[in-house]
């Protein structure tokens, strides 16, 4: 359908179209668009909309004048927002150019003046996205609802990625999406630290299915809450505690502190827990009585940390065991879900394991992506370069192990852990410096900065290699259904389904 025509464009500042519609709101920002050149298609999309000024719109605004000038209810009478005198123009971003034999090209030229704009079509569409044998739908192109979008989920595990987007805006729905996907494809393994009892069989917040509801063969589940007697029980030993670990956990330990705890480890041989517990200040003040009694003041609240043990049970062999069977892992925290200093504890301790285990000797190892959910806590400048999550982000996808991170501030992400990611699934954002900061590092930033600021919930901006070309997409219904008619392969029959149901209290408990 024709929109409108060409009234200006340049390379760098896109294409302005004067808009031949009777109401503006029909067209949205992201919208996909053809603008037809003599020699080209040209693929855009939606970056602005906007009422020009004049002086007659000035003049007129406020009186009784407007409404029968711009008639609102019956737009066949007059000729309204797509008359000489009032309309409205919309800001187009082109994307690719397409030839007449369908061969495509960087957006290196501009349409002539008066060139016909239109909305795409199933047939513009399918030249730009061609779907790969380890590609699946995560959603439909925003403007054309029945035109699902792939992403290659191997390409897209190759090395880090990122799932940025507020609060609220679709992240965890989206989260499932991927990690089926990848399960489906059987690309790689998946650990992830469910901190809200999201993925496992069921959400605890929604009731949506979770990752062993899709995958009860491939998945399996621990918890640090004992209460969850359908997962297996994760317990740390204590003789597995460092320094960094206590580090990350607290977060606010003075640089006192700090050399405190470093000296109580060189000196004594007890689990560091205990050793700090029990430690006096020493005579040549390597062990300063005010910075003692304030980290034994820290280390106290770990009391209530069921899962740390004086135990030689060996969890992390039983993760390894399953991993090399190539198995997938949710690692439920229970009730521990709200405190942030238990999920920066184990979270820190797995990946340290995972780091060790797959920097050494990585001979039958699958690939192994690991969510990071607040991936900030873990990535913030001050803290990064005392967790194993900066090293995973810098240094481990040669060795097959690859981060994906989770967050909703990613300003607060180190700019070098940022600059690693090939791959980043954007929501809606507001703060202007978690907009750039996600952003940073893609071309035209500024004119995706406008879009994913106007983006309305569990809409997404995929940009990366692995999908063809930047791409506004609304991330599809995630319910029984749609994991059935994707990932139905692994999942339960309907009578499992129903007994698991029944259980779903007591899980929640």
């Amino acid at each position: 359908m024709k929109i409108g025509e060409v009234v200006s464009a340049s390379v760098s500042g896109g294409i302005e179209a004067k808009l031949e519609l009777n109401n503006p709101e029909e067209l949205k920002i992201g919208y996909p668009i053809i603008v037809e050149g003599q020699k080209y298609d040209f693929y855009c999309v939606v970056q602005d909309i906007r009422n020009p000024a004049t002086g007659i719109i000035e003049q007129i605004a406020g009186s009784d004048m407007g409404k029968s000038v711009v008639p609102m209810i019956s737009p066949g009478i007059h000729e309204g927002y797509a008359g000489q005198i009032f309309f409205s123009k919309a800001l187009l971003k082109p994307i690719q150019l397409v030839d007449e034999r369908g061969k495509l090209y960087g957006p290196e030229t501009i349409p002539p003046y008066f060139s016909l704009v239109r909305t795409a079509t199933h047939e513009d569409v399918q030249k730009i996205y061609q779907p790969t044998e380890t590609s699946m739908p995560i959603g439909s192109l925003r403007g054309i609802s029945d035109f699902e979008i792939q992403l290659d989920f191997a390409r897209l595990t190759e090395k880090p990625f990122a799932l940025f987007g507020r609060t609220g805006m679709g992240k965890s729905i989206l989260c499932k999406i991927v990690c089926n996907s990848i399960l489906t494809k059987d690309i790689a393994s998946i650990l992830l630290f469910d901190m809200h009892q999201e993925y496992g069989m069921y959400s605890k917040g929604d009731n949506s299915p979770g990752l062993k509801f899709s995958f009860p063969q491939k998945v399996e589940t621990f918890s640090l809450d004992p209460a969850n007697n359908e997962a297996r029980p994760f317990v740390i030993s204590s003789r597995e505690i460092t320094p960094s670990d206590i580090i990350i956990a607290f977060q606010d330990l003075s640089p006192p502190m700090i050399d405190t705890m470093y000296a109580i480890e060189k000196g004594d041989r007890k689990d560091l827990v205990t050793a700090i517990r029990e430690a006096t200040p020493d005579a040549d003040g390597r062990i300063h009585a005010g910075s003692l009694q304030a980290l034994q003041r820290k280390i106290a609240r770990m009391d209530r940390f069921d899962f740390v043990r004086d135990t030689s049970s060996d969890i992390f062999g039983q993760l390894i065991s399953l991993i090399k069977a190539r198995k997938s892992i949710v690692l439920d925290f229970g009730k521990y879900g709200q405190d942030t200093t238990a999920y920066l504890f184990v979270a820190n301790i797995v990946a340290r394991r995972l780091y060790d285990l797959y920097t050494g000797k990585t001979e039958g190892l699958p690939r192994l992506v690991v969510f990071l959910e607040e991936a900030h806590k873990f990535l913030d400048p001050q803290i990064a370069s005392h967790t194993t999550f900066d090293k995973l982000a810098r240094e481990t996808r040669k060795f097959n192990l690859i981060l994906a991170l989770i967050d909703q501030r990613p300003s607060r992400i180190d700019d070098e852990v940022r600059s690693q990611l090939a791959n980043r699934l954007i929501l809606s954002l507001k703060e202007p410096n978690d907009i750039a900061s996600a952003l940073a590092g893609i071309p035209d930033r500024s004119v995706w900065e406008g879009i994913v600021g106007a983006m309305p919930p569990k809409t997404v901006l995929a940009v990366g290699d692995a999908i063809r070309v930047p791409t506004v997409i609304d991330v599809m219904e995630y319910n029984v259904d749609t994991v059935k008619r994707l990932f139905g392969e692994g999942t339960l029959n309907s009578e499992e389904i129903s007994e698991i149901a029944d259980r779903a209290d007591e899980i929640f408990k």
